[in-house]
């Protein structure tokens, strides 16, 4: 199943429900009055992942009932995906973590920080030293992790903030964990891990953490389906596909993460049980990111990250940027034409109300 949050147009609120035929959605409180169940478990998704896998079941249950009956429901009482406005899957998140299961994108990015931040030879010797380390977690993998801002997660068709701190604003799609009750996994989303190139470094020899680098205002995209693993058969043969406007096609693979969803669990485990809804993105996939590639954001920017049964997170730069304090690396011309003259506004890209952005 893919599992939505979602308003329409007739109401704003969040309603919490279930993608079917590929083309429509439908909220669980709507079929359980045609069913007349009596399910008190499914009114949102954090009531999902609190519960299974009982509420699995009945989520299965009126899945089915929907998918047969759908002549039965109103086009009001079941709109088309693209009418609606996707929300980010689980709106109470507790906690977010994040893991580097993809030594190559570690080893791709660390030579170009190391590039612009250390000069030759020392660079040199850096990242060949890092290159012995990250070799070895192919064979055995570090299950290291960060903790992530959970209150600056963002959904499909939402806008990513681009700090004024920042000339070089990169994304990082990844595979996300959603845990269920029993440290059990419940699904799994699409999470966009956004994070500030230029002053990453700082952060991490400051002993401080990914502060400035990852933790702005949002920053964390996640969605647009909450995907039940049954839905997703082996999540490390999934093909990923990341398109910036017209500009850039990047690809990439989650067959390169070198530890399973279920080792993931057991390791975070063994330090501490997270609590239902909580978010556990894997590391960032090869060859998908600015810090790889060397094709940097714009403003007014529209980005599209698919992973293969997981549908496509839409999301947006904004149109104008803030004043631009002065870059740690080489300075961005080709962000001068989008800096605001007005005291440095930062004006978000315009969504059209229930945009629907999602794809299957």
């Amino acid at each position: 199943m893919k599992l939505v949050t979602f308003e329409t147009n007739n109401d704003t609120s969040a309603l919490f429900g279930v993608v079917i035929a590929n083309n429509f959605v439908v909220a669980f409180s709507t079929i359980i009055s045609k069913t007349g169940k009596d399910i008190t478990i499914l009114d949102d998704a954090n009531q999902y992942v609190t519960h299974l896998p009982e509420s699995e079941v009945y989520a299965k249950e009126l899945y089915e009932y929907a998918s047969e009956h759908i002549d039965s429901f109103t086009d009001r009482e079941m709109p088309e995906l693209k009418d609606v406005r996707l929300r980010p899957p689980i709106s109470k998140v507790p906690a977010l973590l994040d893991l580097g299961l993809s030594p190559r994108h570690l080893q791709n990015a660390a030579k170009n920080l190391l590039q612009r931040e250390v000069k030759w030879p020392l660079n040199k010797l850096i990242n060949f030293v890092l290159h012995r380390r990250l070799q070895r977690e192919y064979i055995t993998p570090n299950f290291r992790y960060y903790k992530g801002n959970h209150n600056a997660i963002i959904g499909d068709g939402d806008t990513i903030h681009w700090p004024s701190y920042t000339s070089y604003l990169d994304i990082e799609p990844e595979l996300a964990i959603v845990v269920g009750a029993g440290s059990s996994i419940a699904g799994y989303v699409i999470f966009n891990d956004c994070s500030a190139r230029d002053v990453q470094l700082p952060d991490f020899l400051g002993l401080t953490g990914p502060g400035k680098c990852k933790d702005f205002t949002a920053s964390n995209g996640i969605g647009p389906f909450l995907v039940t693993p049954d839905e997703v058969g082996n999540p490390l043969n999934l093909k990923v596909e990341v398109r910036i406007g017209d500009r850039f096609k990047w690809k990439g693979s989650t067959s390169e993460y070198t530890a399973k969803p279920e080792d993931v669990l057991q390791a975070i485990h063994s330090i501490f049980r997270p609590l239902p809804g909580t978010i556990i993105g894997m590391g960032t996939i090869p060859d998908c990111c600015s810090i790889e590639t060397e094709e940097w954001l714009l403003p007014s920017e529209r980005i599209e990250i698919s992973i293969e049964k997981l549908g496509s997170l839409v999301q947006f730069t904004p149109n104008t940027l803030e004043s631009k304090e002065i870059c740690r690396w080489a300075k961005r011309a080709d962000l001068n034409l989008y800096v605001s003259p007005i005291g440095g506004v930062r004006v978000d890209h315009e969504i059209a109300p229930f945009k629907g952005n999602a794809t299957m």
